[in-house]
């Protein structure tokens, strides 16, 4: 295995707790996040709210 960091990143669906989709990534690009949170978008319905972590 290459050395570094990768980075999850979860959508959640706080309610049910049920994983809507996720992505794995070596980097923490905008696009990376932007074309996940798109993707289940397209699938699912837009929440009332949206909360993040901020990247912690």
């Amino acid at each position: 295995m290459a050395e570094g960091y990768m980075y999850l990143m979860a959508i959640i669906d706080l309610f049910s707790r049920y994983v809507l989709d996720w992505s794995v990534s070596n980097t923490m690009d905008a696009e990376w996040c932007n074309g996940l949170l798109k993707k289940t978008l397209a699938t699912y319905p837009a929440p009332v709210i949206f909360n993040t972590d901020q990247g912690s």
